[in-house]
């Protein structure tokens, strides 16, 4: 790859980070205000009912649930997300493929994720060329494939 391709690229990808900072960090209508003992918290194992202050770090990183329906239903897709997070990036050092960045800006560059037939209960890769969906993990096709043949083959679960 071209140097000054490369160059661009993190460039690129620095001003997209700025950006996405700036966004982050907006007020939002959306944000619910919780007190004391009135919340659930999606720690990395379980829904807790939660007692005690707020801490800042667990508001901005989404924690808190108003109902133990969706502690418990955040907290699964959370644990599926990790698994399924980790096995990739097993799969992507196994394939020596650590360098592959996913790259919005370039139409012709495949960009591919995990998807689940749910009423068969099969995994299988599938791919974007421009558009992104939010929570998605995408990666290279090589990398798609032995994610979803593993998870076929049952030598992992989420």
């Amino acid at each position: 790859m071209n140097i000054n391709k490369i160059i661009e690229q993190i460039e690129r990808l620095e001003e997209e980070l700025v950006k996405l900072k700036e966004e982050a960090n907006k007020p939002s209508k959306y944000e619910i205000e919780y007190k004391y003992g009135d919340t659930f918290f999606v720690s990395n194992y379980a829904t807790i009912q939660w007692k005690t202050k707020k801490e800042e770090c667990h508001l901005k990183a989404g924690k808190y649930r108003k109902t133990l329906r969706f502690a418990n239903e955040h907290l699964n897709i959370q644990t599926e997300m990790m698994r399924l997070g980790a096995l990739i990036e097993a799969v992507t050092i196994e394939l020596g493929m650590e360098d592959w960045v996913a790259d919005w800006n370039d139409d012709s560059q495949l960009k591919y994720y995990v998807d689940c037939d749910c009423k068969g209960n099969k995994y299988y890769s599938d791919f974007w060329q421009t558009f992104r969906t939010t929570g998605v993990i995408y990666m290279p096709p090589e990398v798609a494939e032995r994610v979803c043949e593993i998870l076929n083959n049952k030598e992992y679960e989420l």
